[in-house]
């Protein structure tokens, strides 16, 4: 067998690492078996990544309109920018999951069928689906996607809302066939609606590719969250890693000792920006 590789515990906060134990040949075997099956998924997924970036952007100037004092940069336009970014790569991951899976099933009828009853399944399930994907064609050729914004502030609190009225998205735009948007929805609160939409799209568009494309990381993800649980009983705050080399060099009054690590994934579907529900017994 080659040399061993260690299981080990890196703490970045104190800069140290304590080895654990060898990988077993068990492990080695599993590991080299599954580092190009994630390093495919990883790259694959990215667009998950893209999302939530925009995402965390949205939430983080919302988060920045809750504290005190005026502001000086046009909040109307910051917020069209961001909730459009958002809706670009909620489209982007769909469409090249759908155009993906489409090739690659083209010839499956049943498979084809399958992500037909999923998708709809997907839209029937979450009204804030379905008006987004609806919403999308409406800010990509009518109009910026922010209808109303509000900010007050008192000694006590501070509000925001960040709205639009179903009553003049149905009266400038007739394309909401999936969430047949109707006058009567009233006002729409895009924060809480995106919210929705964000999750669903990370735990159940995600998840469902996830499976179809790549079914073996139900078996990766386990085996590397176990290795993690082990390091995280001897350190909770410390990060699983491999050791894969060390090297020591004598010299006349000290030893210097240079190691070699990787990084494998800890929790393989957080990594790839998707959500699945694990199985409890």
């Amino acid at each position: 067998m080659e040399h061993d590789i260690q299981l080990v515990a890196w703490d970045g906060a104190r800069n140290n690492f304590s080895e654990i134990r060898p990988l077993t040949e068990q492990e080695i075997v599993f590991d080299k078996r599954a580092t190009p099956i994630f390093s495919e998924a990883r790259g694959r997924f990215k667009l998950f990544h893209i999302l939530e970036f925009n995402y965390n952007d949205w939430v983080k100037y919302q988060r920045e309109l809750l504290s005190a004092g005026p502001r000086k940069d046009d909040c109307h336009l910051v917020l069209d920018r961001l909730l459009f970014n958002f809706l670009a790569s909620a489209y982007g991951v769909i469409e090249h999951f759908e155009v993906s899976y489409r090739q690659r099933y083209r010839k499956n009828n049943d498979k084809l069928k399958e992500y037909e009853s999923f998708f709809r399944q997907f839209c029937e399930n979450s009204w804030a689906v379905s008006f987004f994907l609806d919403f999308r064609n409406y800010a990509q050729h009518v109009a910026l996607p922010i209808g109303n914004f509000n900010r007050s502030e008192d000694i006590h609190s501070i509000r925001i809302s960040i709205t639009h009225e179903a009553s003049s998205l149905v009266r400038d735009y007739n394309g909401w066939k999936r969430s047949k948007l109707s006058a009567d929805k009233g006002q729409l609160d895009l924060i809480s609606l995106t919210e929705e939409y964000y999750h669903r799209l990370r735990r159940d568009y995600g998840s469902f590719m996830a499976r179809c494309f790549y079914p073996e990381l139900v078996d990766i993800d386990a085996f590397y969250w176990a290795l993690t649980q082990e390091v995280r009983q001897r350190n909770p705050s410390a990060r699983m890693v491999f050791m894969t080399a060390k090297e020591e060099t004598k010299q006349r009054t000290r030893t210097n000792v240079k190691w070699t690590f990787v990084q494998p994934p800890q929790a393989v579907y957080d990594e790839l920006g998707i959500t699945v529900e694990k199985k409890t017994d």
